[in-house]
């Protein structure tokens, strides 16, 4: 017996279609939005400046506007990733909701290319004539593969042999088992929490010899109702905010931007924590070239390199270094040897990157070798 299911006329569809986008373009026209999406941390698209029905590009310039501006939008964006994690399509988004947290996805690379790094990443020590360390944070996801699902658990569990290939080299600093899946990271956002980061400063100090100050000799902010970029970038509606912790040196500390000479007496910035990146409450962001000097501090030069992992870190090391000089390629314009000559004489560099960035970050790949 042939099955009949209920199916929209052709013309019917095609008008519903029409209406939808003749409703979000009234929508963009008489309720005006912002250019700028908070939930989703991102620009939406513009009107076409000068469309032309003679332009291929016209129609993908429209299409996108509308679909950015079409009305509830972000109660539809919602619907949608609920109903991928429900079906157990989780993996079509862009982060995975998995156990109350927001994850990135698994780290593709190879062990091949990440000791062609580290390799990189000595010689460039040897450059600075000082010793070096590398911290790079277990990956949330990497925590938390066990007690995944038959989808998920396998993705995660790929990236077994890389972090071996870490704990093979000599400069890498293991984080200790207080580095651990409930406390290292916040729930909405990649970066590690107050807890994750000060276990990472624990086991860099200790890997050097270095007394780790208890964690209450430090000036603590806490900042609630944060959502980090990895939930915005879910589109999944259902989150609880997170307490966006800092902690710097009480006094002494001495913060400059040598990208453009700006100077501050702080290592923290509140007056980011209710933007759309509230993560900026760290150093005011990120930047290419920054100098910390802490009159408090033994008489130590560090030379970091870093992802913005670092941002949380260095206000913690910055209690055992009268100056601290860290480089972002990302936001620096020279490479690793501008920032070594920039900094002048070290006694220790420190790598900081999340393992994606260690693999994958291309202005990483492009500058360290000059």
């Amino acid at each position: 017996m042939k099955k009949h299911f209920f199916r929209l006329p052709d013309g019917l569809a095609v008008a519903l279609g029409l209406a939808l986008l003749l409703a979000a373009g009234l929508f963009a026209a008489f309720w005006p939005q912002s250019d700028f999406s908070d939930f989703e941390r991102r620009y939406l698209a513009s009107a076409p400046s000068a469309p032309s029905l003679a332009k291929w590009k016209t129609d993908k310039e429209i299409e996108s506007y509308l679909s950015d501006r079409i009305p509830f939008r972000r109660v539809m964006v919602g619907i949608d990733a609920t109903a991928n994690v429900f079906t157990g399509r989780r993996t079509q988004l862009e982060t995975w909701p998995v156990a109350g947290a927001f994850l990135e996805k698994p780290v593709e690379g190879t062990v091949e290319g990440l000791n062609r790094r580290l390799t990189q990443l000595e010689k460039v020590a040897q450059k600075a004539s000082a010793p070096w360390r590398l911290v790079v944070p277990t990956g949330h996801g990497y925590l938390l593969h066990g007690g995944m699902n038959a989808l998920l658990q396998p993705l995660y569990e790929a990236e077994r042999p890389l972090y071996d290939a870490l704990a093979a080299s000599d400069g890498y600093v293991r984080l200790g088992e207080d580095f651990n899946a409930a406390t290292a990271y916040y729930a909405t956002d990649h970066h590690w929490s107050l807890e994750g980061v000060y276990a990472a400063y624990t086991a860099y100090c200790e890997s050097l010899g270095i007394a780790p100050l208890a964690l209450d000799a430090f000036e603590i902010t806490k900042f609630p109702g944060f959502y980090g970029t990895t939930y915005s970038r879910s589109g999944y509606p259902f989150a609880q905010a997170d307490t966006l912790a800092c902690a710097q040196p009480v006094t002494g500390v001495h913060l400059t931007i040598l990208d453009d000479g700006s100077e501050y007496d702080s290592l923290i910035f509140p007056e980011h924590a209710e933007t759309y990146d509230g993560y900026a409450v760290y150093l005011g962001g990120n930047h290419g070239l920054l100098e910390i000097t802490n009159e408090n501090a033994p008489e130590r030069t560090l030379l970091v390199f870093k992802d913005s992992f670092a941002n949380s870190l260095l206000p913690l090391l910055s209690a055992h270094y009268s100056r601290i000089v860290a480089m972002d390629a990302r936001y620096y314009t020279g490479n690793f040897s501008d920032a070594i000559a920039a900094a002048g004489k070290v006694d220790q560099v420190l790598y900081v990157y999340s393992l994606d960035s260690l693999l994958n970050d291309t202005m990483v790949a492009r500058k360290i070798g000059r």
